[in-house]
């Protein structure tokens, strides 16, 4: 599972121990200890995570029946 932040950087949600919003941004805090900031918030960071699981498998599902 994937954390879809700004422009094409994703994050594995296996590293991500939290997120805490701030000040009109949202830090990512990651296992390793590293710091990433994010101007979306966690509400918005869950959508599109929810969104980019969705057009995963849709696109999974279009490349299996397109090969048949």
């Amino acid at each position: 599972m994937f954390l879809p932040l700004e422009g094409d950087d994703l994050i594995h949600l296996g590293r991500v121990v939290a997120l805490v919003r701030d000040e009109g941004e949202t830090a990512v805090v990651l296992r390793d200890g590293t710091v990433m900031a994010t101007g979306f918030t966690p509400r918005t960071l869950a959508k599109r995570h929810r969104n980019f699981v969705r057009e995963a498998a849709l696109a999974a599902k279009a490349s299996h029946f397109s090969r048949r």
